[in-house]
């Protein structure tokens, strides 16, 4: 293990010293303490040059579960260089793995429970407006997704509770859970009446799959679910759904790519007939501070 000091890894990496000793307090290079001053294993170093290198081809989208995003990922890692990796984990966790520089990008929808609307409130609870670019990809249709047929007749979400319907709920940090808590006080429903309230499922796709299976009644989600499981949907909500990039990633040239193919004819001919998506501001940049 070849151990360096700041100053033998300014030359490594021909960079100012100044520069590594920044590096290290952001916790953006990996570094140790040897008797009060800090180190570098040489090992560790190249690692981290290597992971750096392949950020500069590769997009790591962090945030909410989206199936006509997952289409796009798709269409366009079989098309560039580069690769785009999805993590699916809610849009809350999204933004917290982008404020730590985890994610290349995040893709979220939150809804304002105060304003009662959607607008970039979540820029200032969990980021910065300043740093940060936000791009709209689309609006969909979030509703109730339920039973074929609706056996028990369910017109809105307070019959959930009111006709004893077995339920499956998102999960915490999903901007669908935030839309399904937010409409239930909205109703003045306790979410305990709901039998099902804290069965939880990680997708659209999965919470569908609970109802056409049998084991859920009930669940909230995206009407593009309820056409593909060939489900009931009942419309409650028209939603926005974003792309937040940090400025400083916004333009390099794999990103400038990444975004550039939301024009491209080929791709909106293969997306333009998703249900319950409507894809007429596809790319549209909303909040730029810059």
């Amino acid at each position: 293990m070849q151990i360096l000091s700041a100053k033998d890894l300014s030359k490594y990496l021909k960079i100012n010293e100044k520069k590594i000793y920044k590096l290290a307090q952001e916790s953006k290079l990996p570094y140790t303490k040897i008797g009060g001053k800090i180190a570098f294993t040489k090992e560790l170093i190249d690692k981290w040059i290597l992971e750096n290198t392949s950020r500069e081809h590769n997009i790591y989208l962090a945030g909410s579960d989206d199936i006509l995003l997952r289409r796009i990922i798709d269409l366009y890692n079989q098309r560039r260089d580069g690769t785009v990796f999805y993590a699916p984990i809610g849009s809350i966790n999204g933004l917290r793995l982008l404020k730590d520089s985890a994610a290349t990008m995040s893709c979220v929808h939150i809804l304002d429970v105060e304003k009662k609307n959607q607008d970039l409130a979540y820029l200032d609870r969990y980021l910065s407006k300043d740093d940060y670019i936000v791009v709209e990809l689309y609006t969909r249709e979030q509703g109730l997704i339920l039973t074929k047929g609706n056996p028990k007749g369910i017109r809105g979400i307070e019959d959930i509770a009111s006709k004893n319907v077995k339920f499956t709920n998102r999960n915490q940090g999903s901007g669908t859970r935030i839309l399904v808590d937010f409409l239930l006080h909205e109703k003045n429903i306790d979410p305990g009446k709901i039998q099902g309230y804290a069965l939880e499922a990680d997708s659209h796709l999965e919470a569908g799959l609970k109802v056409l299976q049998g084991e859920a009644e009930a669940t909230f989600g995206i009407r593009h679910v309820a056409h593909m499981l060939n489900l009931d949907f009942i419309h409650q909500f028209r939603e926005r759904f974003d792309l937040v990039i940090p400025v400083d990633q916004y333009y390099y040239g794999h990103v400038k790519s990444f975004l550039a193919f939301f024009e491209q004819p080929t791709l909106l001919h293969n997306i333009r007939d998703f249900t319950g998506y409507t894809i007429t501001k596809i790319g549209s940049v909303i909040h730029k501070n810059v």
